[in-house]
């Protein structure tokens, strides 16, 4: 395959025309799903404290106040997590080996009623760290309802009053948790439905009515048009997921979010996921939570950072030199290789993927004007390694779990700090190392030259003396995307 990669991008290079290289074959799939990202399998049971220091799972003071509140003992392994035999089976099942750190943490918390502000990088298990208290809530509400003789099914002529709410800042991720809650809904029969901009409404408000859920996942923008035409009612939540609450307010989201906390019933429980913890976070938590509420911080969390597994490589080059030099790396890849090539512009993906599928490479484009189908079709093919390569906008830097990523091409400068650090941590994730590749261009990157030195430099990478020269000149950088 390597060979074949190499052969391909030495003849593009000469201009010579190509036929497509015969398929290599499917590559071997991961048996591990998202929920076992992190997961970091324990020999000897240990005591609460030892544990944490060992996953760098630490209490965090609420907003206000200095003292620590104490967390309750983590959950060390299946056996002893706080559910019914059928989801401890069904975990076990999975091939998991023992909860991830943020789930050993978040589900005996949640198993107190508590409000729970999780700080964690994407890829950790965080999914199944929410949706097994859910599907735990709504098994008590149907035993009840039960035992008292109450119908369930809802009477009322809206599509939807779900008794757990999921919001999410994308139709890519709302569609992956709707997919892993469908893996485990069957231990409690649990029904669910997901909701999402950028696919007809139709088609959802009929799922909706015919699956009656009780949990519902969705992104605030679209769930709003729901509400306001009257079609979701949100009056039975009895507990609320924000899921990566930092990307939803980086989206602009915040009027949809505190339009929808304000409607739901104020005697929930409210779980917050983010994986950086910004005032705009901060501001959410302190406004909509309890008191109460538990603070976690699971990993590198308190400052934006990059994952040290990842290396991180630098070239200076004008834009008419990046076409060349990503040939050349594509001609050095190893035969399992899986790489994400990013870029900033609708116009620059299509071209990059109409120049490689005409030389003969196996890849796919996503950006956000393609239609939802596109999107799910190319997603399963790159997740599934019926294609290799993959050029993307911002679309997939976040909220994406996609397995086995090798390399990440950042072809166009990040826009800030915060994309650049979460494009290239799409590679190196589940314990696997990584390497991301950037290309610098001294006619307009110059004001990010500081922040990519640091992060670099804080993840152990080399840094090239040109880039070091070039973030000595920026003495003050005015694009507050790239302070750091």
């Amino acid at each position: 395959m390597a060979g074949k990669k190499r052969k391909a991008a030495e003849e593009a290079e000469a201009e010579e025309v190509v036929e497509k290289p015969a398929k290599e074959g499917k590559k071997k799939k991961q048996k591990q799903d998202s929920a076992a990202a992190e997961v970091e399998e324990t020999s000897e049971r240990t005591s609460a404290e030892e544990f944490r220091k060992k996953f760098h799972i630490t209490a965090v003071p609420r907003e206000g106040q200095e003292e620590v509140v104490e967390l309750p003992d983590p959950v060390q392994s299946f056996s002893e997590a706080p559910f019914g035999k059928k989801i401890r089976e069904a975990l076990e099942g999975a091939g998991f080996a023992a909860p991830s750190s943020i789930q050993a943490q978040a589900w005996p918390v949640a198993a107190t009623g508590s409000d729970l502000v999780a700080v964690a990088k994407t890829g950790s298990g965080k999914t199944l760290a929410f949706l097994l208290p859910a599907f735990k809530l709504i098994a008590r509400h149907l035993k009840a309802a039960a035992e008292n003789g109450v119908e369930t099914k809802t009477k009322k002529k809206v599509a939807a009053k779900p008794l757990t709410l999921i919001l999410a800042p994308t139709r890519e991720l709302a569609t992956q948790i709707e997919v892993e809650c469908a893996k485990f809904a069957g231990c409690v029969k649990v029904r669910s439905a997901a909701v999402f901009g950028g696919a007809p409404k139709g088609d959802q408000l009929k799922a909706m009515k015919s699956k009656d859920p009780q949990i519902l996942v969705a992104t605030p923008g679209r769930l709003q048009d729901f509400m306001n035409s009257g079609e979701v009612g949100l009056e039975d939540v009895q507990l609320l997921v924000l899921d990566e609450a930092d990307r939803m307010l980086d989206m602009g989201f915040e009027p949809e979010i505190a339009k929808i906390l304000e409607t739901v019933p104020q005697e929930r429980q409210t779980l917050l996921f983010t994986a950086t913890w910004p005032k705009a976070v901060r501001r959410i938590a302190t406004t909509y939570l309890k008191e109460d509420y538990f603070h976690v911080n699971v990993g590198q969390t308190e400052e934006l950072a990059a994952n040290k597994a990842v290396s991180q490589e630098f070239f200076k080059l004008g834009d008419d030199e990046k076409d060349n030099k990503l040939w050349q790396i594509l001609s050095g890849l190893p035969d399992n290789a899986k790489m994400i090539c990013f870029a900033n512009t609708k116009r620059r993906i299509e071209g990059f993927y109409k120049t490689f599928t005409g030389k003969g490479y196996d890849c796919v484009a996503l950006h956000g004007d393609k239609q939802q189908w596109e999107r799910d079709r190319d997603l399963a093919n790159f997740s599934k390694g019926d294609s290799w390569l993959m050029f993307a906008t911002d679309v997939c830097a976040r909220g994406l779990d996609i397995k086995a990523v090798t390399h990440v091409v950042n072809l166009d400068m990040a826009r800030d700090v915060e994309s650049y650090v979460h494009r290239i941590g799409r590679t190196g994730r589940a314990g696997a190392t990584g390497a991301s590749i950037t290309f610098w261009n001294e006619a307009y990157d110059m004001e990010c030259a500081p922040a990519l030195v640091k992060i670099a430099q804080e993840a152990g990478q080399e840094v090239p003396e040109w880039l070091q020269k070039a973030a000595a000149k920026q003495k003050q950088v005015k694009n507050k995307g790239w302070r750091y």
